[in-house]
C-alpha cells in the first residue's frame, strides 16, 4: 500500500510533541549560534591600546556586547518559543562567565540598571551666577572577548547538539520511523517585508508533499 499524505500527516500528529521538543532546541541552538557570531565579531575588535578606541569602535562593541547578553539571556528566560535553560545545568567552573554576562544583561542593557562598568556623569563647573555643565560617559567593557565568555558559549554550543540528536535517536526507537542523525546545521533565509501577512513569516516550502516512507 501506497504511503500517502495523510498517512504523513497523522504520523507526524501522533509525535507532535516530540517534534515540538525537537524545534524548540533549535530555537536555542539558532540562538546559541548567533552568540557565538556576535563572540567572534567582538573578538575581531580587539585593539592594542584601548584608550586609543574611537567613539564609533565604542558604539560598535557596545551593539555586538548588547547583543550577546540579551540573546544569552533570553535563553534562561521564560517564553512560548523554546525550552528554558536552567542556570544548574551550568558547569561549575563556568558559573563565574554565566553570572557575569547575565549581570551585564539584567543591569546595563536589558535594564538601566546601577551596573559597575557604566554611567552618566554631570560635572557641574560652578561660578557665582552660573552653573555651567559637562555631560560624560563612561563605560568599562571586555577588550574583545572574554576567553571564559567563549568557552561557556561553545559549551551550550555541544550540549544542545548533543540534546537535538539524543531527541532524534529518541523517534527513531518510538515513533516506527527512522530518524538518521545529522549535523544541525540551520539555513538561514531573510524573508523582505510585505511577504508575510502583519510582518509575520510566509508559508514554508510545502514539507509534507516531500516525505517518503523511511521504512
Amino acid at each position: 500500500m501506497a504511503f500517502t499524505r495523510e498517512d504523513a500527516e497523522a504520523y507526524l500528529a501522533a509525535n507532535e510533541a516530540h517534534i515540538d521538543r525537537l524545534r524548540k532546541t533549535i530555537t536555542n541552538l539558532t540562538t546559541v549560534r548567533q552568540v557565538l557570531y556576535f563572540t567572534e565579531r567582538l573578538e575581531q575588535m580587539k585593539v592594542e591600546d584601548i584608550a586609543s578606541a574611537t567613539k564609533e569602535w565604542t558604539m560598535e562593541a557596545e551593539a555586538f556586547l548588547t547583543t550577546i547578553s540579551i540573546a544569552y539571556g533570553r535563553l534562561f528566560s521564560e517564553s512560548k518559543g523554546a525550552r528554558v535553560l536552567k542556570k544548574k545545568l551550568v558547569p561549575k567552573n563556568f558559573l563565574a562567565a554565566h553570572d557575569e554576562v547575565i549581570e551585564l544583561r539584567n543591569e546595563r542593557y536589558a535594564h538601566h540598571g546601577d551596573h559597575k562598568s557604566t554611567g552618566p556623569e554631570l560635572e557641574c563647573l560652578v561660578g557665582e551666577h552660573e552653573v555651567h555643565v559637562r555631560l560624560h560617559w563612561r563605560s568599562n567593557f571586555p577588550n574583545g572577548t572574554p576567553a571564559n565568555w567563549k568557552e561557556l558559549f561553545l559549551w551550550w554550543d555541544v550540549f544542545l547538539k548533543d540534546s537535538f540528536l539524543k531527541q532524534l535517536t529518541y523517534l527513531s526507537k518510538t515513533s516506527g520511523k527512522n530518524w538518521p542523525e545529522f549535523e544541525p546545521e540551520m539555513v538561514f533565509r531573510a524573508v523582505h517585508e510585505g511577504q508575510g501577512d502583519d510582518r509575520g513569516l510566509p508559508p514554508l516550502l510545502e514539507h509534507l508533499g516531500r516525505l517518503s516512507d523511511s521504512t
